[in-house]
């Protein structure tokens, strides 16, 4: 990010600065599932819309997870109850 860049961030209310964070790091995002590398089409409509994006600001790290492991991941802590 450059100087022009930076500033222009510091412009935006907080909500619109966070945004615009999170956009940028979509550049990250990987090809495939980050739990069970099934591989991830950007250009299908039906697997934007269906597919779940987890973004840690923190570590700026993307992870991408398919409708499978996400389900299998709320069962689990159903069965097992909240962390």
């Amino acid at each position: 990010m450059n100087r022009k860049q930076r500033r222009a961030l510091k412009k935006l209310s907080k909500p619109e600065q966070e945004m615009t964070e999170k956009v940028a790091l979509f550049g990250l995002l990987p090809d495939s599932c980050s739990a069970c590398q099934k591989s991830f089409d950007k250009k299908d409509k039906a697997m934007v819309f269906s597919w779940s994006v987890v973004v840690h600001n923190k570590t700026e790290a993307v992870r991408l997870f398919c409708p499978e492991c996400i389900e299998k991941t709320k069962e689990l802590v159903e069965k097992n109850g909240s962390p």
